[in-house]
Formats: structure tokens, C-alpha cells, sequence
């Protein structure tokens, strides 16, 4: 081979070592997978911390209206308290103004396919399920079995009395001393209504019908009848959820004075809540909605310490999860410095890259999001 004493070797390309290049890229990734390292160790340092600075409380979702633990400071230890505050009419209201949905799904995966008779079956043991209840719930005893107190029976009548105004201009219909009465009607009521459709509507239809357009009649019933304001089917399921708000509400309000007297308003507002539910419960949660109220700052209290959290199922998980918010907030106010991107973005639902995709995706999106440049919409 002939040298060429004029080649300049500065500008040759050379051939990388393929070990050196899986090295190299190895040593770049590992600036990431040691952040998340360090990161988790200082979740765990936070999360043992947690409760010597800041009282939590985790409300979980029970059939029964929620369990709730607060987790304080108590003498240099933490000490934890859980109570399920809510009566058990809460439970009985909600699971029979159920029953409608619980016939919906006797029927429901075979309503594509009329000729398939399979639901009948299903809904013949859930109408036995149904008249099981509507004869036994004349045992229930009102103060042992409900839980219902002068305290309840005052706000039921002042929220029952509401509603029922709203149903075809009836008059406010409850007194104290009419209000358990007429709630034990309310559920035997839909309980009669409910094993009424089953009995001669459902299962008298041909082998060839699906129940599922005449449910939906059913359920659809609407009257004119001004002195019976809960004569139809959706008037008795709308009491039986008044019902069931109300004695949640007074529940988990009367909880929330209760702890908050505990403590002084200093150290109250530093509490942070932790509500664990499912992912079609997130918005307008109901226990989320009692619970608001009686936090120290409303507006601060819904954006920085009540969280709505899915896919927990205990106490330590909740906690472990609020340690990891509570340090990213605190990266993200000295990282964050120049306010190019919100504050919030490493510790709210909005992913940090979410921002920047955004420019990049839909470039002639204005900055707020609020308005496009041009008269084009970019997809969400």
C-alpha cells in the first residue's frame, strides 16, 4: 500500500469499539438509573420523617362510607387512629337503591344477543335476593341497625325535604318524627318496585325478547302526581342517595371537627389528606367533598394537600406515596428556578415533558393552551 504523506488523519472517522460504544451509552444512563437511587432513599428518609412535622390522614374507600387514619406526632412517636364514622343507614340506602343496577347486570351481557335467555337465571336468584331483604327489613332496629341519632334524623329531614321539593313541585313532606318512617318506605318501596319489574315484566317476556327496552321504560317512569313526591322509580333511587350523602356527610364532617379539635390551627394547617380511590371515583369523590370543608385554607388545601389517589390499598403505601410528591415539590421549587415551566409540573398529574410535547406536537398552540394561533385545533 502507498502512503499518502498528504492524508490528514485529523479528519479520518474512525471505527468505534462496539464494546467501548454499549460502555459509554451505559455510563450516560446510569446519570438516571443513580438519580432514581438516591431519589428512592430520600422517599424513604421523608416518608420516616413524614409525621414529626405534618399530621396525614388516610381515608380509604369501604362499602361503608370510608375508614380513616390519622397518622400525628404524639410525644416524638408516631401514633395512628382509625375510625369508620359513618352510620350504617349510609350502607343500607346505597345498597338498595343498587338493585336496579344489580338487575341491569343479571341481563346486561346478553342484551346484544335477544335470542340468548341466559339471564334468566341470574335474575331469578337476584329477585330472590331482592324479596329476602323486603321481608326481613322490618327487624331492623332503627338506633342498633341504621345508627340513625337525633343528630342524623335533623339533617335528613332538612336534606330529604329538599330534594323532595325539587320532584314535580311536591311540598316538603318529612318531619323528626315522620323522617325514619318514610326512609324504611323509601327502600321497601324500590324493593317492591325492583321484584314488581322482575315478576311481570322481565320474565314474561318471550324467549326471543331481551328485558333490556323494557328497563329502560321502567326506569324512565315519570308521573304528575304532586302529593306523592316518590312514586316513581328515579324519585325513590334520588332519595335513597340523599339518604346515603347525607348520613356520609355528617359521618366524616362530625370525624374531621372532632381530630381538628386536637389540634391547634397552626399545626392543622399544615395537615395533609390522603383519599384513596378508584379511578372512576376521582372527580367529585364523594368522602373528598366532606373532607374539604373542614381543612384549615379551602383554595390551598384542594391544590397542595388533599390528594385523590388510585391503586392504594393501605395506610403505609399512602404515606410512601405522599413522601414522594412532598420531595419532588421540593426539587421542582429549586430546580424549577426560572419559572419557564410551572412549579407543579414534578409534583402535580401533568408530566414534565407534557409542556414541551405540547410546543412540539401542536406548535401553533399559544403558550397558555387557552387559544390556538390559527384557526386549526390540535389534538389532545
Amino acid at each position: 500500500m502507498e502512503t499518502n504523506s498528504k492524508f490528514n488523519w485529523k479528519d479520518h472517522i474512525s471505527i468505534v469499539d462496539s464494546s467501548l460504544n454499549a460502555e459509554a451509552i451505559a455510563n450516560v444512563i446510569k446519570v438516571d438509573t443513580e438519580m432514581l437511587a438516591h431519589m428512592d432513599d430520600l422517599q424513604d428518609k421523608v416518608q420516616a420523617d413524614l409525621t414529626k412535622f405534618q399530621p396525614v390522614i388516610v381515608a380509604q374507600f369501604t362499602p361503608g362510607g370510608g375508614k380513616f387514619t390519622l397518622v400525628r406526632n404524639e410525644y416524638g412517636e408516631e401514633a395512628r387512629y382509625t375510625v369508620e364514622p359513618v352510620a350504617r343507614l349510609f350502607y343500607m340506602a346505597k345498597s338498595i337503591a343498587h338493585a336496579p343496577l344489580g338487575i341491569f347486570g343479571c341481563f346486561g351481557p346478553y342484551s346484544t344477543d335477544p335470542k340468548n335467555q341466559g339471564w334468566r337465571a341470574p335474575m331469578e336468584d337476584y329477585r330472590n335476593v331482592l324479596a329476602k331483604a323486603l321481608s326481613t327489613i322490618d327487624d331492623i332496629d332503627v338506633e342498633e341497625g341504621y345508627q340513625i341519632d337525633d343528630t342524623l334524623k335533623k339533617k335528613l329531614v332538612l336534606d330529604l325535604n329538599n330534594v323532595t321539593g325539587e320532584f314535580d313541585d311536591a311540598p316538603p313532606h318529612v318531619d323528626e318524627s315522620t323522617v325514619v318512617p318514610h326512609i324504611i318506605k323509601v327502600m321497601k318501596d324500590l324493593l317492591k318496585s325492583s321484584i314488581d319489574f322482575v315478576d311481570n315484566t322481565a320474565l314474561k317476556l318471550s324467549d326471543d325478547e331481551s328485558p333490556a327496552e323494557v328497563f329502560q321504560k321502567w326506569c324512565n317512569m315519570s308521573s304528575d302526581d304532586n302529593d306523592n313526591p316518590d312514586d316513581t322509580l328515579y324519585k325513590l333511587i334520588v332519595q335513597s342517595q340523599v339518604i346515603a350523602a347525607s348520613t356520609q356527610q355528617l359521618g366524616i364532617s362530625s370525624l374531621m371537627k372532632t381530630w381538628r379539635n386536637t389540634f391547634s390551627e397552626e399545626d392543622w394547617k399544615n395537615l395533609y389528606v390522603i383519599v384513596q380511590g378508584e379511578w372512576v371515583t376521582r372527580k367529585l369523590n364523594s368522602i373528598a367533598q366532606c373532607i374539604l370543608p373542614e381543612m384549615a385554607d379551602k383554595e390551598e388545601a384542594l391544590d397542595e394537600h388533599l390528594l385523590i389517589v388510585t391503586n392504594l390499598t393501605d395506610v403505609d403505601p399512602a404515606l410512601h406515596f405522599l413522601a414522594r410528591i412532598l420531595e419532588d415539590r421540593s426539587a421542582a421549587a429549586m430546580i424549577l428556578t426560572d419559572h419557564s415551566q410551572p412549579r407543579d409540573d414534578l409534583s402535580g398529574q401533568v408530566d414534565l415533558l407534557g409542556p414541551v410535547m405540547q410546543d412540539v406536537v401542536c406548535p401553533h398552540m399559544s403558550a397558555s393552551n387557552k387559544a390556538p394561533a390559527t384557526s386549526d385545533t390540535c389534538p389532545h
